[in-house]
């Protein structure tokens, strides 16, 4: 009885180290880039609508990603996410970074 219970125990402690593992992936994001300890998630929303709204901007540019909304664009390290506008503003990632994975565009400031 008592190796049943170790059993089934392990069982579920590996059932929910999977799911962890694979979360973003059930959630239907795919990971397209890993920035140090951050991956970045992409969550495919079909139809590709031009973002008006900046993700990003410093003293020069405005930054702006080509397809999708804030909410199709995942920064996640171990159990924290955050979206990729929020990351960058609090200085979890750095623009150059992530700029040679994704497709961003920039704008000077007017």
């Amino acid at each position: 009885m008592k190796g049943l219970r170790i059993g089934v125990t392990f069982i579920i402690v590996l059932i929910i180290f999977l799911l962890s593992m694979f979360q973003m992936q059930l959630r239907g994001y795919e990971k397209i880039g890993r920035f140090e300890e951050w991956n970045i998630y992409y969550k495919d929303e079909g139809e590709c609508e031009t973002q008006v709204e900046a993700i990003y901007s410093d003293d020069t540019y405005n930054y702006f990603y080509g397809c999708g909304d804030e909410e199709s664009l995942m920064a996640k390290r171990g159990f924290e996410e955050y979206s990729l506008t929020f990351a960058l503003e609090n200085d979890y990632l750095e623009i150059s970074d992530i700029e040679e994975s994704i497709d961003i565009t920039k704008s000077l400031i007017e």
